[in-house]
C-alpha cells in the first residue's frame, strides 16, 4: 500500500478517536450540569446548597471558614382560662333531628387567634366519660359530649391542662376516658394520666425551642377517697411541692428552653390573689419555672412581669373564664352578688411571644401583652341558646353585636384593663 496512504488514514484514526473522547467529557459535563441546560441557571448545579441561595464557595486555602449565621427563633404563645360546659351550653348546641351536638360556634370568633399561635393552651375543666353510666351534664358532676373536643381541636388548641377541681367529676374511669378522647384527636394533656407515667412532664419541641408543660391542682373537691391512694398520687397532679421540684428538675435536665406551670389554685370569685399563690409562684419561679399560667377563680386576677437572677419571668394569677355560662343571670339566684358575678363574663388570652437567639441559644420571654375576652349568652334564629366568646376590640363595633351586649362588653373592656395593671410590673402590652 502507498506509504502517502497509510499515513493519512493513520491521521484520520487519531482524529476520529480525538474526537470521540471530546464528544464523551462534553457528554459526561452535560449530564452533571456544569454546562448551562438547567432550569437553575448556567453553572448552577441541582440539589447543592447553592440552589437554595446558600454561599458554598470554599475558602482559599489559609482562609479561616466562614461560620455560619443561625436565624433567631420566636414562638408566639397563646393560653387561656376555664374552658366550661353547663347545661344551657350543652341544650343550645344539641340538634334533636340528628341527635348530635356541635360547639364550633362558640369558638368562631377566636378560633383564628389560636391557629395563628404556633401553640395554644387551655384549662379543660370537666370530663367526657360518654354517656354510659353519667349524663351529659354540669355543675356540680361536669361530663359533656366528646363534640366538644372537636369544636376545641378546630379552634386551634394544641395542649390542654386537664387537671383541676373537676378533674374527677366522673372518677378514674372518666379521668382515663377524657385523656383518650383529648389525645385521639391530636392535642397533648397534662395533669392527669391514664397510668402512672414515666414523667409528669409535657416536652414540646416547638420550631426548635424546647417547652416543658407542668400542671398542678390545689383541690379535687374532696373526690380523693374515690380513688385509691396510689391511683390518685400516680394520674392526678395535686399540688405537692416535692413532686413539682421533681418536674423542674427533670425539664431541666433534658434541657428545656422554657418551663411553664399551669396552676388550679386561688379562692373562686376573688379578684385579688390570695397570699398562698404568691408564696408558691414566688418558690416556682425560684426553682426555675418561667411562665406561670392560673385558673380556678372563674375571674381575672392580676398579672405581672418580675425579674429572677437578671431573667425576665412572667405570672398571671387567674385568667378567668374562656367559656362558660357563668355570668350575673346564673350566680345571683346562688347568693353570689351582681357585682362579683359580672366578672365571670370576662377572660383574657395570654399572648406570650418567646425568643431564642440563633447565635447565643439564650431563650427570652420577648415581650407579653393580653387579649380580653367576653362571654356573649344570646338566642339564635332557630331558638337555641348560644355561648359566643369574643376578642373584645375585635367587636365592641361590630354590628353583629347589640347595643345591650356592647354596653356589658364595655363593662367588660374597663374592668379587665383596670385589673391588668393593679400591680407594679403587669403585663399591659
Amino acid at each position: 500500500m502507498n506509504r502517502k496512504i497509510r499515513r493519512r488514514r493513520k491521521r484520520i484514526r487519531l482524529l476520529s478517536i480525538g474526537l470521540l473522547i471530546i464528544a464523551c467529557i462534553f457528554a459526561a459535563s452535560l449530564a452533571a450540569g456544569k454546562i448551562g441546560g438547567n432550569d437553575n441557571g448556567p453553572g448552577d448545579i441541582i440539589g447543592t446548597d447553592k440552589e437554595q441561595g446558600k454561599n458554598t464557595e470554599s475558602p482559599k486555602p489559609g482562609e479561616p471558614k466562614k461560620p455560619e449565621i443561625k436565624e433567631d427563633i420566636t414562638v408566639n404563645l397563646k393560653a387561656t382560662g376555664d374552658i366550661m360546659f353547663h347545661p344551657s351550653q350543652l341544650d343550645g348546641a344539641y340538634d334533636p333531628a340528628t341527635k348530635t351536638y356541635d360547639f364550633r360556634n362558640s369558638f368562631k370568633a377566636v378560633k383564628e387567634l389560636f391557629l395563628n399561635a404556633d401553640i395554644a393552651i387551655g384549662n379543660f375543666e370537666g370530663t367526657t366519660a360518654g354517656n354510659s353510666v353519667y349524663a351529659y351534664q354540669g355543675y356540680p358532676l361536669f361530663n359533656a359530649p366528646d363534640e366538644v373536643l372537636d369544636a376545641i381541636k378546630e379552634a386551634g388548641f394544641d395542649v390542654l391542662s386537664t387537671v383541676n377541681n373537676h378533674c374527677l367529676d366522673t372518677r378514674k374511669a372518666g379521668v382515663i376516658r377524657t385523656i383518650e378522647q383529648i389525645k385521639a384527636r391530636g392535642m397533648d394533656t397534662v395533669g392527669t394520666y391514664v397510668s402512672k407515667p414515666e414523667t409528669r412532664v409535657l416536652m414540646k419541641d416547638v420550631k426548635g425551642i424546647k417547652i416543658a408543660f407542668l400542671a398542678y391542682t390545689e383541690m379535687v373537691n374532696g373526690l380523693e377517697s374515690t380513688m385509691k391512694p396510689e391511683d390518685l398520687n400516680s394520674m392526678i397532679n395535686i399540688v405537692n411541692e416535692e413532686k413539682i421540684f421533681e418536674d423542674i428538675a427533670y425539664a431541666k435536665e433534658k434541657n428545656a428552653d422554657i418551663i411553664i406551670a399551669s396552676m388550679h389554685w386561688g379562692d373562686e370569685y376573688a379578684r385579688v390573689q390570695a397570699g398562698r399563690q404568691e408564696v408558691l409562684a414566688d418558690k416556682l419561679l425560684s426553682a426555675g419555672v418561667d411562665i406561670i399560667l392560673g385558673s380556678h377563680p372563674h375571674v381575672i386576677q392580676p398579672a405581672q412581669r418580675l425579674e429572677y437572677d437578671g431573667k425576665t419571668k412572667y405570672v398571671i394569677y387567674s385568667m378567668g373564664n374562656f367559656i362558660s355560662n357563668q355570668r350575673i343571670e346564673t350566680l345571683v339566684p346562688y347568693g353570689i352578688g351582681e357585682e362579683i358575678s359580672k366578672y365571670t363574663e370576662d377572660g383574657v388570652i395570654v399572648d406570650i411571644n418567646i425568643e431564642k437567639n440563633g447565635e447565643t441559644g439564650e431563650v427570652t420571654i420577648k415581650d407579653v401583652g393580653y387579649i380580653p375576652l367576653w362571654v356573649y349568652k344570646g338566642t339564635t334564629a332557630n331558638g337555641n341558646t348560644e355561648h359566643v366568646v369574643y376578642p373584645i376590640m375585635e367587636y365592641i363595633e361590630s354590628s353583629d353585636i347589640n347595643d345591650k351586649a356592647k354596653a356589658r362588653m364595655r363593662r367588660s373592656l374597663n374592668d379587665t384593663a383596670m385589673q391588668m395593671k393593679v400591680l407594679q410590673g403587669s403585663s399591659t402590652e
